[in-house]
């Protein structure tokens, strides 16, 4: 199949945006502001993923029953299949190694991750299922929802031969998880005093953390993730204003 591609055009019709960060940083309570915002556009939905299991930080939002939980990634690529029909205006999925895990028990029958002293040859191609299913299942996320927003622990990486702070994900799958994304963050969670955590989300380039942005004009300032809601709608608002005037429908 052919398909035209109109270089002159950028919208914001489909959206896939990975937000990576420290453990207990913010990220699900992230998620839950972005489905408030979701709410007020369309359907929502917030997809937990066994062994995540942190959406407690939202249940205080007035989100609804909108949230499950899948448990195999037979059940997941069910939800995905069934959201795709009638795509909501915002999926949140918490969380990518999660997904991982999911992946891995399906391969390779419990979670354990393929040993060449265990597996032997089997090893390196239990891998490649791995990676390859992971990606898959990222990639079809993308179908359930105009905007679609993953989220992920965060640890060292080598990425091309460099140490980069990235998704905590296996093997190479930290370093190309980026590319399965249209934006891919940072969450930084600064504590300043005993009640006092500065939140912030960067996209821009940098040499120790794996980021990502597809829009012409770049991100380059941090963008606050205010205490009481509104991180989304700011996230949002500088994601808008990075595609140029003459660009926007």
């Amino acid at each position: 199949m052919r398909t035209k591609i109109d270089l002159n055009l950028t919208t914001l019709d489909k959206l896939a945006v990975l937000i990576h960060g420290p453990y207990a940083g913010g990220k699900t309570h992230l998620q839950g502001d972005f489905l408030r915002w979701g709410k007020e556009r369309g359907k929502i939905a917030f997809v937990n993923i066994k062994g995540e299991d942190g959406y407690a930080s939202i249940a205080a939002m007035g989100l609804g029953m909108v949230a499950e939980t899948v448990e195999s990634l037979a059940d997941f690529t069910a939800l995905v299949a069934e959201y795709s029909k009638a795509p909501f205006a915002a999926v949140a999925f918490d969380s990518l190694p999660a997904l991982e895990e999911l992946v891995v028990i399906d391969k390779v029958g419990s979670l354990r991750y393929p040993d060449p002293k265990l597996d032997g040859e089997r090893a390196k191609m239990l891998w490649g299922q791995i990676k390859l299913a992971l990606k898959a299942c990222v990639i079809a996320s993308r179908t359930t929802g105009k905007v679609v927003l993953w989220v992920a622990s965060h640890d060292k990486a080598d990425i091309a031969g460099s140490s980069k702070t990235a998704p905590n994900l296996i093997g190479k799958s930290s370093g190309d998880s980026i590319g399965w994304f249209d934006f891919v963050g940072e969450l930084q969670a600064d504590t300043k005093g005993a009640t006092n955590v500065v939140r912030t989300v960067s996209f821009a380039p940098s040499t120790g953390v794996a980021t990502r942005q597809r829009v012409a004009k770049t991100i380059t300032e941090k963008i606050v993730i205010p205490d009481g809601g509104g991180g989304w709608a700011a996230i949002w608002k500088a994601i808008e204003n990075a595609i140029p005037a003459q660009e926007k429908k």
